[in-house]
Order: structure tokens, then C-alpha cells, then sequence
């Protein structure tokens, strides 16, 4: 026996089964599964079977899953942003935890593709450091896939000192360095890109 509690809130309602929350239903998911839709903010129905209950899990892992394959369509994400995405939408760990399995099997989530992805989109504007420490932050251990991001600095045929010059070409004269406050902005502008003062002072000397 399932007792199923569904708490409105705006037009979704919260679904719990046996107490657990498991995620967000619709009026109209309730009508497909066979049941009164709910005209209450805290409505509580009580079944002799699963079928009611499972049909309406299905639904929830089946949206929750559509929305992921939506949001890695756009861009390659790793599983923590994808993660972070889902519970936002209301989902529960119990259900983010299975479609992000499914996901990894199905070849739609790869950490290296996306550490890939990610280097190629930044590798001109940031220092090498700060972009592993932003792929460490999205919830990938960046240090397992320094190879790959070898390769992608191999294939644009860039360096760190690249990206400093470049970076110092686009803002500043070259010339304009012998003022200390021009100096200044110039250090703190680099430092926000993730380059170290002593990388930093090399081209500013």
C-alpha cells in the first residue's frame, strides 16, 4: 500500500511517496495515470497498488531525464552543472542520481569531452591553472584529463605567454607600462585571468 502526498505549489505539485519526495508533477500527470487531480495545496491519496505510483515515477524520470538531454544539446556540461541544473528544477537526489547514470551509459555525459570543451572555449582568455580549477569547481577532476587538455593547447598552438600578450595587446600600449598606475590595472586585469604575479611581471618589466 502507497500513500502519495502532493503539495501544490504555482502549477506543479510536490510529489511524495511514503513520505520521500521523489519530484514535481502536473495537474495533467495525475489525469494520465487514471487519478482525480488533486483541488487542494495539500492533497493525500492512499493506494492498494503500484501501478498509479509507478506510472507517475515514470513520468518524473522521464522529464527529468528529457530536460538533461535538453540542456547537453546546448553545450557540453558535466555531470555537476547538469546535476545542479535538475535539483533546481525540483528534483530529488534519488532520481538526479539515476538519470545522471543513465547518462554517463549512454555516452550523452563524458568528463573529457567535456574538459575538451571546455579548455577549447577559455584556452585564449585564462590561464591554464585557472581552467582546471574551474573544471575541478563544475564537479570534474581536472588533473585526470591533463593529457587532453595537453592536446587541445597542442592543437590551437598556444601558451600561457601567448595568452598574456595577447590579453596586454587587446587593453593596453605597451609603452604606458613605465606608469605605475597603468602597471597596476595591467597586474590586477591579468590576475583576474588566473596569471600569477611572477608570470605576470615578466612581460610587464
Amino acid at each position: 500500500m502507497n500513500t502519495v502526498r502532493a503539495r501544490k505549489k504555482g502549477q506543479q505539485y510536490k510529489l511524495y511517496v511514503n513520505d520521500i519526495y521523489i519530484g514535481p508533477v502536473f495537474k495533467g500527470d495525475f489525469e494520465k495515470v487514471g487519478m482525480s487531480v488533486p483541488d487542494s495545496e495539500d492533497y493525500v491519496i492512499t493506494f492498494d497498488t503500484d501501478r498509479e505510483v509507478t506510472e507517475l515515477n515514470d513520468i518524473i524520470y522521464e522529464r527529468a531525464y528529457q530536460k538533461a538531454i535538453g540542456y547537453l544539446a546546448t553545450a557540453e556540461y558535466s555531470a555537476g552543472i547538469i546535476r545542479n541544473k535538475l535539483y533546481m528544477k525540483g528534483y530529488s537526489e534519488e532520481v538526479v542520481d539515476i538519470v545522471i547514470e543513465i547518462l554517463y551509459e549512454s555516452n550523452y555525459l563524458d568528463d573529457g569531452r567535456f574538459v575538451e570543451a571546455y579548455t577549447r572555449s577559455y584556452i585564449k582568455t585564462k590561464s591554464r591553472a585557472l581552467i582546471e580549477r574551474e573544471i575541478c569547481d563544475r564537479g570534474v577532476d581536472a588533473t585526470k584529463y591533463r593529457d587532453v587538455m595537453d592536446n587541445v593547447y597542442s592543437d590551437e598552438g598556444i601558451t600561457d605567454e601567448d595568452v598574456i600578450n595577447n590579453l596586454l595587446a587587446k587593453k593596453y600600449d605597451k609603452d604606458s607600462f613605465g606608469d605605475m598606475k597603468v602597471k597596476r590595472r595591467a597586474i590586477s586585469y591579468l590576475s583576474r585571468h588566473g596569471f600569477t604575479y611572477d608570470m605576470i611581471n615578466n612581460y610587464l618589466t
